[in-house]
């Protein structure tokens, strides 16, 4: 029979079985009050029964929990660093170690209360702090299988010996009622086990849920580009880190020429398709990451081109023009018969005291005087951070 190290399931993802290792491992203050009671356990035995072996016993049982700390301590390290150096299960099964090195101790105690000293009084004392040790443990262990199973079998069955053998009469009675203890035990494990997987499994499932509604919220329906509100959040982030590192930003707005007569004569079914190819021509005019195309809304597109001078920009802008106006998409009501598109472009070096509306303002206002110039063109407005605010005359493309 194998005993799983870790929890899983094949819903199960990589950092929630870490989640599960980091529930075994942040029991830090659990393992101490455990160790200082099996050392006080060890402390009585030994008073009692004025044996030295007891005063060694509880030695062990400190180095024993020395290791341990510093093993927690290795792993709080590397939580906090490196993760990808081990695997969930190796440190499960280190602790499963720490876990069954402590169990043997504990069941030490038991066994040599009964068989060396027959002190049945003393041995009930032991017993019942071991059954308070196991019930803590046994439920704080529920995503490590390997150390419930690992601690029961060597603390329970040396005890159940001590009770038939090292003991007589009415004593023995005991080990029914241990082997109950034993069985709830381990169901109260595997059910609280259990419900942390399926707690963990939910959470990953509501996490992914999350992440796809976000995606979709940033996300324009129609055309699969972001949308509105995925442009104005980069707009404000790329916005502050230009005014921080004292770098352009540029925006290009674009307006599909006589797209209302488009929708009158081709219908709104062929007007969705032409938005489409339009901004498939829209994200591929972009070369860089940091640029983010997006539908601005209706027929308006816009590209925010971070860290990008006027001349950058227009360049982006001339590419995407000529390349909507070859595709040479038929449009019936337009005197070229074909899409056009009309763009504003506006560059800005903002400072402090600098609005984002400026910026988009200025690209507004450029569209509009490519539409006033004939359309099909882009119109450049000039530097913001000159203080001009009429267009540039003569950057017609």
């Amino acid at each position: 029979m194998r005993v799983a190290l870790l929890l899983s399931s094949d819903a199960l993802s990589e950092a929630h079985r870490w989640k599960l290792v980091s529930s075994l491992y942040d029991q830090v203050r659990s393992l101490i009050e455990g160790s200082v009671v099996l050392v006080a356990t060890f402390v009585v035995c030994a008073l009692h029964t004025q044996w030295w072996g007891f005063w060694a016993l509880a030695g062990v049982t400190l180095v024993v929990t020395c290791l341990r700390l510093l093993h927690w301590h290795l792993f709080v390290k590397s939580r906090s660093g490196d993760w990808l150096t081990r695997s969930p299960e190796a440190w499960a099964r280190d602790y499963t170690i720490g876990i069954c090195a402590m169990a043997s101790l504990w069941a030490a105690a038991a066994d040599t209360v009964g068989f060396r000293f027959n002190d049945l009084p003393l041995l009930m004392f032991v017993i019942l702090i071991q059954i308070g040790w196991l019930a803590g443990a046994g439920v704080r262990n529920a995503a490590c299988p390997a150390a419930i199973l690992g601690q029961i079998l060597i603390t329970v069955l040396p005890s159940m010996t001590t009770f038939v053998f090292g003991t007589s009469g009415v004593a023995r009675l005991l080990c029914p009622a241990y082997l109950i203890f034993t069985s709830i035990l381990l169901k109260v494990a595997r059910f609280h086990g259990a419900q942390m997987l399926s707690l963990m499994e939910s959470e990953q499932r509501l996490s992914a849920a999350n992440e796809q509604l976000l995606k979709l919220s940033g996300t324009d329906g129609l055309t699969g580009i972001p949308n509105r509100r995925a442009f104005d959040e980069r707009f404000a982030a790329d916005w502050a880190s230009a005014v921080r590192l004292a770098m352009d930003i540029s925006v290009v707005i674009l307006d599909v020429d006589y797209f209302k007569k488009y929708n009158d004569h081709h219908g709104h079914l062929a007007g969705d398709e032409c938005l489409r190819a339009i901004a498939g021509h829209v994200a591929r005019a972009v070369l860089r990451a940091s640029d983010l195309p997006a539908r601005y809304g209706g027929e308006e597109f816009v590209v925010l081109l971070p860290n990008t001078g006027d001349q950058g920009a227009a360049e982006v802008a001339e590419r995407l023009r000529g390349a909507i106006f070859e595709s040479n998409l038929a449009h019936g009501a337009s005197p070229l018969g074909r899409v056009t598109i009309s763009v504003g472009v506006a560059s800005i070096a903002p400072g402090l005291k600098d609005l984002p509306a400026t910026l988009m303002n200025l690209a507004d206002e450029a569209l509009y005087k490519a539409k006033q110039r004939g359309r099909n063109r882009v119109c450049v407005a000039p530097p913001a951070s000159r203080g001009l605010h009429r267009m540039k005359e003569g950057l017609l493309f």
